[in-house]
């Protein structure tokens, strides 16, 4: 008798056209999930780290503005050729000091002008250069006030006279900034808010000590 081999029969194993393309549609979501929770991170990462800097930066910002304002009128040498506050608007201030008591104004560092510029910077300047101390921001809110020895508020229009300047007494700095934030899903800026209040102490001292 012959015996016939039995014939292989072709085997059913393996991944269909179908299962390729369900595994690549789920690999594909995952992905996509995966990509879409770092983005939101890296966003969320970059609005605290600009969060900080404005924050930090509107502090310093004070700070910086209390401690050269509190020198305005300084006049050891008693010259009085030069004015405490030489400009007062909402805007901006300019102070002059005489640092070095030689009785002449050294305009690199002893005429100084604080301002919100064009409503996005915060600037410091003098009669040498301009620094820009913040940019990039909505200053909206931010302004310079004043106020007498009464505590009565002394309102420029748009600036304060020569007289309503002699009559200053408190300079307050008010800044606010704020910045969109880059995650799509905030809607609200980042915002931060700085304010000082520096009373003239030179002016005082000059009032009750005059130069001679």
């Amino acid at each position: 008798m012959t015996t016939i081999a039995p014939r292989a029969i072709p085997s059913n194993g393996g991944f269909s056209l179908v299962d390729l393309l369900v595994g690549v549609s789920l690999s594909l979501l995952g992905m996509g999930t995966i990509l879409s929770f770092h983005r939101s991170q890296l966003y969320a990462v970059q609005d605290q780290a600009r969060q900080v800097e404005i924050q930090t930066t509107t502090r310093a910002i004070v700070d910086l503005f209390a401690r050269e304002a509190r020198r305005a009128g300084l006049n050891p040498a008693c010259t009085a050729n030069f004015a405490m506050v030489a400009d007062a608007s909402a805007s901006q201030v300019r102070f002059q000091e005489d640092l070095n008591s030689n009785g002449v104004l050294d305009a690199a560092s002893e005429d100084i002008t604080y301002r919100f510029a064009q409503s996005n910077r915060v600037e410091r300047a003098t009669g040498t250069s301009t620094d820009t101390l913040l940019s990039n921001v909505d200053l909206t809110g931010s302004r310079m006030r004043y106020f007498d020895g009464g505590g009565v508020e002394l309102v420029p229009s748009p600036t304060l006279s020569a007289a309503q300047r002699t009559a200053i007494r408190r300079v307050r700095i008010e800044v606010s900034a704020s910045s969109a934030a880059r995650n799509p899903s905030r809607s609200a800026p980042l915002t931060a808010r700085a304010a000082t209040d520096v009373e003239l102490r030179n002016r005082f001292f000059v009032i009750t000590n005059s130069c001679p």
